[in-house]
């Protein structure tokens, strides 16, 4: 079939078209706005037994602080599937188009090229696509460490008072809109156009064959078989 036998197909059933071209610009303002993803952020830092924060010129805090620190990330057990690894792991979920999941990341300080970790903390976001999803997660991660610092320490028998303390419990969770991914709202539309339009002109197109070979059918008559006349 050619171009111009498809074209012919269409405006003898433009009434399919202009039902599909309907269907498809509902759909493609329908997906067009997108759906926001909301993230929630926070830091629990590690504090040295009997003082606060550490300072990062600490030669002798610091880097056990930071130790113990990557241990608890190790030790966390995952909360959800939508855990994501924390090692390599320098941006925001947000901008790798996760919508729902978390991640933990001991900060690195050194840059995309180096290795430098120098703060004694851990750093989470949790997203999600409803904003009070994102912070219960956020704050069940929180006190997950919490309790892993100290199952640590309970395991390796070292007295509360020397014991490793953590913010979990006093630390700020900033909640913020991530809004929607232009390139994925833009891609999901243009998938949605392409196949509207694809099904519509298929659906035209089997409809006028269906309708021309009906028409073309031949109609049998009825025969009566006249006897012979014998000689």
């Amino acid at each position: 079939m050619s171009a111009a036998d498809v074209l012919q197909c269409l405006a003898r059933r433009w009434y399919i078209v202009l039902l599909g071209l309907m269907m498809t610009c509902a759909g493609c303002l329908a997906a067009a706005p997108g759906q926001h993803v909301y993230s929630a952020r926070a830091s629990v830092v590690f504090l040295w037994p009997g003082s606060g924060p550490v300072s990062r010129t600490d030669d002798t805090a610091v880097p056990a602080l930071v130790n113990f620190a990557a241990m608890v990330r190790l030790a966390l057990p995952a909360l959800s599937e939508g855990a994501s690894d924390g090692g390599a792991f320098g941006g925001s979920l947000v901008g790798a188009e996760v919508r729902r999941g978390y991640i933990i990341v001991l900060p690195n300080s050194g840059g995309q090229w180096s290795q430098s970790y120098n703060q004694p903390m851990l750093a989470i976001e949790a997203v999600d696509v409803d904003p009070q999803a994102a912070e219960n997660q956020l704050t069940a991660i929180m006190r997950q460490i919490d309790e892993t610092t100290a199952e640590l320490q309970e395991r390796l028998a070292i007295p509360p008072a020397e014991r490793v303390t953590t913010t979990a419990g006093t630390a700020n969770i900033d909640l913020v809109d991530g809004g929607v991914n232009a390139g994925t709202r833009v891609r999901g539309v243009s998938a949605l156009g392409v196949l509207g339009a694809f099904s519509t002109i298929v659906s035209a197109v089997l409809a006028d064959r269906a309708l021309q070979r009906r028409r073309a059918r031949p109609v049998r008559q009825g025969t009566t078989a006249v006897p012979a006349r014998g000689v």
